[in-house]
């Protein structure tokens, strides 16, 4: 059934969450004074688009990463002390996904086949320091770096076009170093409820690249469960594999306070 595994897994998550707030709850809140640390753990139910220098095109939608996803890591770690905030973010995926599909090339429907491994670590350290702090909003400054070391393959079979059979390859593989600048943090309803956001934008090894977080978040005790959409892209120049990726899609998670 389409989504069931999506479902699974956030509801998974929702039992995960409810079982440490009841373990956690009868403490005392984290004291305010003196550092502060948190784990992120999250899933992440992303499309992966690829786009080739030579052009050609492949996207990985959430259910062929589920049905494909060999290993795959996503977490955050961070500490709090005073105005200022480090924090690290990892993801780690390693995938091998192939899809049949008919599109038209023009007035034209084709057959097209894409098959696409792709292997990457995504690490993101950041610092930032807390600008504006309200009673219902919240507003930092983040400086730090986005790090991607990717190994990719992506295959593209065209048929169906006057009994021609076209293919298109790519592979590659590297790693780039962007400096990164932007804002987080979030918005408060009450006690319970508020909205965390994040924006970054950088360059370096690449052209460009950008990240954008929005979402809800309710807090526990020490345990935080947040849900939203996150977007992240990287624009390579001209002399790279890739001419373009970005990962989008809904995002589930915890945060743990201690």
């Amino acid at each position: 059934m389409k989504y069931k595994k999506t479902i699974l897994l956030f509801v998974s998550l929702v039992v995960f969450v409810f079982f440490l707030s009841g373990t956690v709850t009868a403490q005392d809140a984290p004291p305010k004074d003196g550092w502060q640390f948190y784990v992120d753990l999250y899933g992440w139910m992303p499309s992966i688009n690829v786009e080739t220098a030579s052009g050609s095109k492949s996207e990985i939608d959430f259910d062929d990463i589920l049905d494909n996803l060999q290993f795959t890591v996503m977490a955050g770690l961070g500490a709090k002390k005073d105005k200022w905030e480090f924090m690290v973010d990892v993801i780690y995926l390693d995938l091998e996904a192939d899809k049949n599909s008919t599109e038209m090339l023009g007035l034209i429907p084709v057959n097209v086949y894409k098959d696409v491994e792709m292997k990457a670590w995504v690490v993101t350290p950041t610092v930032s320091y807390n600008l504006l702090e309200e009673d219902k909003f919240k507003l930092n400054l983040l400086a730090g770096a986005r790090y991607l070391d990717i190994d990719v393959d992506v295959k593209v079979d065209i048929s169906g076009v006057r009994d021609h059979q076209r293919s298109i390859s790519a592979s590659g593989s590297g790693d780039v170093w962007d400096a990164i600048v932007g804002i987080r943090g979030e918005v408060t309803f009450n006690e319970k409820w508020y909205m965390p956001y994040h924006f970054d934008i950088g360059t370096g090894n690449s052209d460009l690249t950008y990240q954008a977080f929005g979402g809800v978040g309710y807090r526990f005790s020490r345990v935080d469960l947040i849900g939203g959409y996150r977007y992240m892209r990287w624009d390579f120049d001209d002399s790279s594999v890739l001419d373009n990726l970005y990962i989008t899609g809904p995002i589930v998670g915890v945060k743990i306070r201690f």
